[in-house]
C-alpha cells in the first residue's frame, strides 16, 4: 500500500495493527489515484526512521503525517490534509470548521486511546462473519 516517497506529497504514519486504522488507510489509498500519499505502518522498522525524532509510542498514540516541507502533523490535521489530497474536499472542509474543531480533536483523542476496543466492537456488529 506504499507509494514511492519521491512522488508523494504526504507521508502518512498509522498503526497497522489497528483494523479500523488499516481500513481507513486502505480506503484513502484506493482514492489516491495521483499517488500523493505514501502510507507507513509505524510498527514496521523503517517507518520510524522516516519520521525523524518521533518515538514509537508517540506515533502509536496519534496518527502522524509529514508534509513534503518536513513539517509534522498529528491527529485531525492529518485527516484534513489526507482528505484534501484524495479529493474528499467536503469532509476536509467540515474538519476545518473552527467552531467544531474542539469536538473533532476531543473525539479523535478518545478514539486513538480506544481504537483497538472500538475495532473489536465494530467488527462484532458490522463485519459479516465468513462462516
Amino acid at each position: 500500500m506504499q507509494a514511492p516517497d519521491s512522488a508523494a506529497h504526504l507521508k502518512l504514519f498509522f498503526d497497522g495493527n489497528c483494523p479500523l486504522c488499516a481500513a481507513e488507510m486502505k480506503y484513502l489509498a484506493s482514492l489516491d489515484s495521483n499517488k500523493k500519499i505514501s502510507f507507513h505502518d509505524v510498527r514496521q522498522p523503517k517507518a520510524l526512521e522516516l519520521l525523524n525524532g518521533v518515538s514509537c509510542q508517540s506515533a502509536l498514540d496519534a496518527i502522524h503525517a509529514q508534509l513534503h516541507s518536513g513539517e509534522i502533523l498529528t491527529g485531525v490535521d492529518v485527516f484534513i490534509v489526507a482528505y484534501d489530497a484524495v479529493g474528499l474536499k467536503k469532509l476536509s472542509w467540515v474538519l476545518r470548521r473552527k467552531s467544531l474543531r474542539p469536538i473533532f480533536d476531543f473525539a479523535y483523542k478518545q478514539f486513538a486511546k480506544r481504537r483497538m476496543l472500538i475495532s473489536k466492537v465494530w467488527a462484532f456488529f458490522f463485519v459479516k462473519s465468513k462462516k
